[in-house]
């Protein structure tokens, strides 16, 4: 780490409400992992966000550092960790937001059926084959009601292994995609929201949080943009190449669960997770 790191504070990039998190006193928080490009920390009261290297995916509960992981790894931090005053502390190294950035998710835009039906397609390319690791064959036609949509939750909440299980990728792929493509979604809002506390990880319920909030990452709002363009093909396949690069299976799942949001919006329930088969639920 060299001298001129921590010399200052750095400048980062994030969303208001990260800003708001770390301002206040001065208090303590925990780390709840550290990687070379993402240090996680969990506030007091249970808020989680993150440090995130600029070659990092940039996650809605995230301060985006100006540095990349080869030029400053945060695993090369060190000492006590506080937040307060606008910032975050670690040892004599500090870090503010100085740029608001919104990873709010696109709104008002339609799904095109066959963008749907590519989609699909290009899941089912790269299903797993263990049968086993299925989701729910579709969604009844009154997926609207509180009880199917506590009982999609139970289903999918915290399955999977990792720091955000692919289940509740499902989920916050699904909500992003209902907010995005107008449909009512309050039932499984509430559902999600009344279960992330106890039943997935701290990092995953925040990033649940954001999605019922209508915010995700900009791989998943690239998607949704694709999939109501004119010229779909080229751009949705680009997309997807995109997405299913961020972690082992979170990609997937999260185009799974957009997927599905969009089959509803179409009207095609039915379908909505029809031959659905990723890897990393069981």
């Amino acid at each position: 780490m060299t001298s001129s790191l921590l010399s200052a504070p750095v400048a980062a990039a994030g969303p208001a409400r990260v800003r708001d998190l770390i301002s206040g006193p001065v208090r303590p928080v925990d780390v709840l992992g550290r990687f070379a490009t993402a240090l996680y920390l969990r506030l007091e009261g249970g808020e989680v966000i993150a440090l995130l290297s600029s070659d990092a995916v940039r996650l809605p509960i995230g301060l985006i550092l100006p540095t990349s992981s080869r030029e400053f790894p945060l695993t090369s931090l060190s000492g006590p960790v506080v937040v307060g005053s606008g910032a975050v502390h670690i040892g004599s190294w500090s870090c503010q937001v100085s740029r608001l950035v919104s990873l709010r998710a696109p709104t008002a835009i339609t799904p095109d059926r066959y963008a749907c039906a590519h989609l699909r397609r290009l899941l089912a390319h790269g299903q797993s084959a263990d049968p086993d690791l299925r989701l729910p064959d579709a969604l009844p036609d009154d997926d609207n009601t509180p009880e199917v949509a506590a009982d999609l939750v139970r289903r999918l909440l915290g399955v999977g292994p990792g720091l955000t299980p692919a289940g509740d990728d499902v989920l916050a792929g699904l909500l992003v995609g209902l907010w995005s493509f107008g449909q009512r979604a309050e039932p499984l809002r509430l559902a999600v929201l009344a279960g992330v506390a106890a039943g997935t990880t701290d990092l995953s319920a925040a990033l649940l949080r954001c999605a019922a909030r209508g915010e995700s990452i900009p791989q998943v709002n690239q998607l949704l943009q694709a999939m109501s363009a004119s010229a779909w093909q080229g751009r949705l396949d680009h997309a997807m190449y995109e997405l299913v690069r961020v972690g082992h299976t979170s990609g997937t799942a999260l185009a799974a669960g957009v997927l599905a949001a969009a089959t509803m919006a179409i009207g095609d329930r039915r379908q909505a997770f029809a031959g659905a088969n990723w890897p990393g639920l069981s």
